[in-house]
Parts: C-alpha cells; structure tokens; sequence
C-alpha cells in the first residue's frame, strides 16, 4: 500500500514538473481573468457567465479571548473580521482545470479564468486570480466532455483526503448551490474524490446519487454544456461562517435521532486519539488515558467510525477531549453546551475548531503544550508530536466538576 502511494505521488510530481515546462494542448491555458461585476449585474455577458449573488459582502468574525489570540500561530494568524461576496455563477460551455492540490480554474467559453469561484492556494493562502497557477501551466489533457450541467465542489486543496476540509471547503458548496436555485438544473456533481467512505457516505446522507458524481482525481479537466461553480465557502481566508455551521448541522443531526442497527459506546466523556495518524501524535498518550480514565473517559479513533456512528456518539457527548486535527470536526455534531477542550502544541495553534465552537455554541477550553523546537510554518507544526501535561486536562475536568455542584446548590 506504501509503495503505491509514493508512486502515485511521485507520478503527481513528476506530471506537475512536466506541466510547467512541455508544451501540449497550451491552447488550454486561459488568456485573461473574468472579472465579476456585483454592483450592475448586467453589465456581465450572460454569454459567459451569469452570477446570482447569494450573501453579498458578508461579514464573518472571530470571537475568542484575547489570550487565545495572542498564543495563535504568528505564520497563520487568523484575521478577527472578513468580508465575502458569496455567489454561484453559470457558465455556459464553460470548462474546469485542476491540480487536484491547490488550484482550481473555472474557465468560459472565450477561455477566461472567472474570478471569485476559481481558487488557488500558495502556502496555504488564496492567490489573486491573475496569480492562479493555471497561468504558469504548459501541459494540458483534453477535458472529459460531460452532456449537461456540472457543479463543481472542488476545493483546491485538502477536500481531496481530510474529512476535516471535506466538512468545511467542499459539502457546503451545495447550500449555496440550493439558495441559487439552481439545484435542480444541475446533472452532475464534480467532487475532489470518493476515495474514502465518509465521502461517498456524506453524498449519500445528502441525496446524491453516485451515477451523478465526477471524480476529480480521474478527471481533472472537465468540459460541459454548462459549468456551475460557487464561492469558497471559507471565502478567500479560513474563518467559518455561521451559515456553514447551519448547514452541516440541520443537514446531519437529524440522523441522530434515527432509528437504527448502529451500536455507539455508551460513553458521553470521549477522548479523540490520533493513534490512527503518523503526525501530531499524543506520546504520553497512556499517561493521559490513565488521567482520564477515573472521569470515565473512552478512547475513539474516529476514523474507524462510520458517519452516522459519528453522529450518534458526539451527539451524546458531555465533554470531548482531544488534540487538534480532523477527528475534532465531528463537533458540529454535538448538542450546544457540550464542553470541548482542545490540546494544541505550541507551535501550531490555529483557528478552525475554536472558531466553529463558539458558532455552535460548546463550551470550550484548550491547554498549549510545549515543544521542543522553533516551527517556523504549517507544514512542520502539523507534524509536530505533543507531550501532553496531564495536570492541566485534570484541572479543566476538576473544575467543571466544582462548577456542576455550584450549579446544583444555587438551584
């Protein structure tokens, strides 16, 4: 399985190395940048694209303490406020590129690159349009040819394989597709993969069919009758809106209350392991369960849960437990007041999951451990291993405790 995973990423590297260098098919590459025009819709061609706004200059903020702050990560300081024009756009005989890594270009028919629902990431960051590295590309394939109308739900970027960035770059785009309207023209859904069950699982909750859906790590240069594509559901930066918190949650917390086969643990004190992963690893992790276990803490790794078992059980949860990463997104699918407490290692303290906290309403609190080195970027903090200080995960729990009998005496 190793093995086929570094040939499959060395053919990526190679193939991206060779796109920017051999010339083939460069009749592919886009000329200009659509640009869109909110303030008069109809000075847009509806030749090449017609735009339906959906939240314009919607304002999205950060509400933290001002200690949380300050200990974020100072290369990925999440900004307090952020503006977003959301919209869907049609294109007709419009065509899509990716890399299926950190770009997508939406491209018309007069082969322009259409702003807003196009996307292009370098070093994590949303480059301007004109700065899209389909620009820099020389190789291209001939696109699949698709009867009808695509909606795209690529990301461009970790949708591919983290059901974190699943959740929050990729299913949302389908809200906003249902408030254009559109929904029902759409033939096909264009998504990163359905490599992995929760994918294929979260399509099916949703009601789309698997005879509607395009693979992108198959096909990543598609053409069709008509493209749809929508903004980012992050918009150009990585604050969460509250409507994307709305969604996931009415879209699949009524499973909760389903009837079914299912058998979840019967446990409302979770603690989330990363004993599935080769990064961000709990060493002390034993000592730890040993901490938690008098509070009658059960240990999950929440890959090994199908989503419905995910539903149920963090829908049960009192108190969840665990370190930074994407077992933490199953928290959309915990009842408001559920006290979440998030163990970061210093070097990488980032915002989505405090940030989706204080949307749907969890108490939560976090402890920082120390590291052992400098991180100087994303990608050596996300591999960095936490050893955790127990004593501090037992003082939140003690004092939830005191709270609860405060709480009771009062009453």
């Amino acid at each position: 399985m190793k093995l086929k995973a570094y040939y499959t990423k060395g053919t990526k590297r190679l193939m991206k190395i060779l796109g920017r260098y051999v010339p083939h098919n460069s009749q592919y590459r886009p000329g200009d940048v659509c640009r869109i025009n909110l303030e008069q819709l109809s000075a847009n061609n509806a030749r090449e694209i017609r735009v339906h706004p959906i939240y314009p200059a919607l304002t999205t903020k950060l509400n933290i303490s001002d200690a949380l702050y300050e200990a974020c990560s100072e290369y990925w300081k999440p900004k307090k406020k952020v503006q977003t024009d959301y919209m869907v756009v049609e294109v007709p005989n419009g065509r899509i590129y990716t890399d299926n890594e950190s770009s997508v270009a939406v491209v018309s028919q007069y082969n322009r690159l259409v702003e807003n629902v196009s996307l292009s990431l370098t070093g994590g960051k949303v480059s301007e349009p004109n700065l899209n590295n389909i620009f820099e590309q020389r190789f291209f394939t001939t696109p699949s040819r698709f009867k009808g109308t695509v909606f795209s739900l690529l990301s461009g970027g970790a949708g591919l394989n983290n059901i974190g960035h699943w959740f929050l770059d990729v299913l949302p785009r389908l809200h906003l597709l249902r408030e254009s309207g559109l929904y029902d023209k759409v033939d096909w859904f264009y998504v990163p993969s359905i490599r992995y069950d929760y994918q294929t699982e979260t399509l099916e909750l949703l009601g789309i069919p698997k005879d509607k859906i395009i693979e992108g790590d198959k096909h990543t240069h598609i053409a069709a009758d008509c493209i749809i594509a929508s903004t980012a559901p992050r918009g150009n930066h990585t604050l969460v809106p509250k409507w994307l918190c709305n969604f996931v949650q009415e879209s699949f917390m009524p499973f909760a209350e389903e009837t079914t086969d299912i058998i979840t643990p019967e446990t409302p004190y979770l603690y989330i392991s990363r004993s599935d992963s080769s990064i961000r690893n709990v060493l002390n992790e034993n000592e730890l369960l040993d901490a938690l276990k008098p509070y009658g803490f059960t240990s999950v790794v929440s890959s090994k849960l199908s989503i419905k078992e995910k539903i149920k059980l963090f829908s049960k949860a009192k108190v969840v437990v665990g370190a930074t990463g994407a077992g933490l997104i199953s928290m959309f699918f915990c009842k408001p007041g559920t006290k979440m407490i998030e163990i970061f290692n210093e070097g990488f303290v980032i915002e989505p999951f405090y940030d989706i906290a204080t949307k749907i309403d969890l108490d939560y609190d976090y402890i920082i451990c120390k590291g052992n080195k400098h991180v100087r970027n994303a990608d050596q903090g996300q591999r960095e291993h936490l050893v955790v200080e127990t004593d501090k995960i037992v003082e939140i729990l003690d004092r939830m405790k005191t709270d609860k009998i405060k709480k009771v005496e009062v009453a």
